[in-house]
């Protein structure tokens, strides 16, 4: 019977261990797809619900296209970028969200990116890529650093 119960323990810890999350934190991605510019966005579903000004249980466009447009700003080459959801993805407790930024730019010179995204979740950081020009980079902003300006030569 002790083992039983043990067994039956163990395998409930180990179901618990994977809700877990190693770190908290959002991707923002900016990639070129063929002649645009686009920006993925991952991240915990709900965080965004308790702390992003949700109206539902669930992420919807317009709250998330109002929360994004209030804690990011982005800028190419002195020209300011708005994103516009297209699409929204759940699983379990990730959400996905795809935005289009702009017909692709040759050549981007400078990259100045403001991000506040959830940082009103303790401990989140939001981690930025940028995979333009033929060039990965990537960093994370944080209640500390809320901004880059990345150059490209």
């Amino acid at each position: 019977m002790r083992i039983l119960i043990l067994t039956c323990f163990t395998l409930l810890n180990i179901t618990n261990i994977n809700n877990l999350h190693e770190s908290i934190s959002a991707t923002f991605n900016v990639i070129k797809r063929g002649h645009v510019l686009m920006l993925e966005i991952d991240f915990d579903e709900e965080n965004f619900i308790k702390f992003g000004a949700s109206k539902s249980l669930h992420v919807a466009k317009e709250d998330f296209s109002k929360y994004l447009h209030k804690t990011t700003s982005w800028e190419f080459n002195g020209q300011k970028l708005v994103p516009q959801v297209l699409e929204i993805k759940s699983d379990k407790h990730h959400t996905k969200v795809i935005c289009f930024l702009s017909k692709y730019k040759e050549n981007i010179k400078s990259v100045t990116i403001k991000n506040e995204f959830l940082l009103n979740v303790k401990s989140h950081s939001n981690i930025v890529k940028l995979d333009i020009n033929n060039t990965f980079k990537d960093y994370r902003l944080h209640k500390e650093r809320r901004e880059i300006k990345v150059n490209y030569k």
